[in-house]
């Protein structure tokens, strides 16, 4: 409507210029070498914009003419672009389907055709990996490290060969490296985090976590977690250095990180309890206890309540079940203390609970078969309970969630899979009818190491 608007008025005002013109026609005469033309003002402006016309036309053709090699040489370029990043696109297909022989033609193609080295290195890199060249992978990956666009990539790429090969301290320094270019990267700051904490450097480790947690890289569970047992390695690395009080403040700052994590509690009481600190210990096991029970704080429990033997341990051990009722480590705990006070009737009220509570282990049997040995001599009940823990699951333990190793005590990292703070506290899966019995001797084998 608006350009409608616009072309009436335009062809309104040159009418009236036109009829302007007729009422004021004037006369224009013009001498040159002899010649005399006369004729009127708006004849001679017309012949002008036809003259600025034709010129115009001629410029243009001219500039056609003059950039016509240049707009060809543009065109072919445009054409083995296209096909270059065709063949890129064929390329990277291919080693994603690891198509080893065709990833290696297609980069070659797309190496002549694009004539950008930095473009194609990356896929030169990933081609000879599927050759299983590595050398050669490494040569263009440190070559991508001339290109400030592709020195990340880079990195990456040598990054991940360091990790294959297991050359720790050679991924650390990259993985510093990448962490400067990307400080924002959650890859790179995750891979700085883990290598830190792999190579012990537990303080370095907390650091990166802390940009881990800045960029949300983590769930709040794992993240609180990963930093208790970095907290937890801190507090060791201050003890071996002389620094007590070090010691308990990152051991407290443990706890503080995830309340539920067994060893960093264990690690405070037994600091207050080397310490003398008897009342402190106590506290922070019971807290723990309300949470999470566990045998070791049982354990530990005991020599920090005093209760060395007899009656004592059995007071004491009631203490945890009124602490956390129905606990089937509680239970245990209880009727081995009533076991080894000679409180038959006790002993069998607390292992039956444990049963009952679905703790049909190995060691609840074979306690249960001690129990029947000593309160009524029953050699063949005996031999029943000794049997069914010899076909029974195994007792909890410390399970690595990657990849299933199991350990008595627990590690901050997997001596298998390296994995960090992966270590939970469960029944180890396919751990049963692993040991056998000794129906004379009444006696059970222990069961053999395994992972999975």
């Amino acid at each position: 409507m608006v350009r409608l608007v616009l072309f009436l008025l335009a062809l309104m005002a040159l009418a009236w210029g036109m009829v302007w013109l007729v009422d004021n026609p004037g006369s224009v005469t013009l001498n040159w070498r002899g010649w005399q033309i006369e004729t009127s003002a708006g004849v001679l402006m017309i012949a002008a914009v036809a003259l600025a016309a034709v010129a115009s036309v001629l410029y243009r053709f001219w500039l056609f003419i003059s950039r016509a090699p240049g707009r060809f040489g543009d065109v072919m370029k445009e054409r083995r672009s296209q096909k270059g990043y065709k063949a890129l696109t064929k390329g990277m297909v291919a080693v994603a389907a690891g198509d080893a022989v065709e990833a290696q033609v297609q980069v070659n193609k797309a190496d002549g055709l694009l004539g950008e080295p930095p473009l194609t290195l990356l896929l030169k890199a990933q081609a000879a990996q599927l050759n299983g060249d590595e050398t050669a992978a490494a040569t263009f990956f440190q070559a991508m490290l001339t290109d400030p666009e592709m020195e990340f990539l880079g990195l990456r790429g040598l990054l991940n060969q360091a990790l294959k090969r297991g050359d720790d301290d050679e991924a650390l320094l990259l993985a510093r490296r990448a962490q400067a270019l990307k400080p924002k990267s959650e890859w790179t700051v995750s891979q700085v985090f883990a290598l830190e904490a792999k190579s012990g450097h537990w303080a370095e480790a907390d650091k990166a976590l802390t940009q881990v947690h800045k960029l949300k890289a983590l769930p709040a569970p794992e993240r609180h977690h990963k930093r208790a047992v970095a907290l937890l390695g801190q507090s060791h690395q201050a003890e071996q250095a002389g620094d007590a009080n070090g010691a308990v403040k990152f051991a407290k700052k443990a706890v503080g990180e995830d309340a539920k994590f067994v060893p960093a509690s264990l690690r405070l009481a037994q600091l207050f309890l080397a310490d003398g600190k008897n009342r402190k210990a106590i506290n922070v096991l019971e807290k723990i206890w309300v949470l999470n029970p566990h045998p070791d704080l049982a354990a530990l429990y005991f020599d920090a309540s005093g209760s060395a033997e007899g009656l004592k341990q059995v007071a004491t051990a009631e203490k945890l079940l009124v602490l956390h009722p129905g606990s089937a480590d509680g239970h245990i705990a209880a009727a081995t203390v009533a076991l080894d006070a000679d409180l038959w009737g006790q002993a069998r009220t607390h292992l039956e609970a444990a049963l009952d509570s679905g703790r049909t282990t190995r060691s609840v049997y074979t306690l249960m078969a001690r129990l029947e040995d000593a309160d009524r001599g029953d050699k063949e009940q005996v031999r029943t309970w000794l049997t069914q823990a010899a076909s029974a699951a195994a007792d909890p333990a410390w399970v690595c969630t990657t990849c299933g190793t199991v350990e008595s005590e627990w590690q901050p990292h997997c001596p298998k899979c390296k994995s960090l703070g992966a270590f939970t506290w469960e029944t180890p899966p396919g751990y049963g009818a692993m040991v056998q019995v000794d129906t004379k001797t009444l006696k059970i084998a222990a069961p053999a190491a395994k992972t999975r």
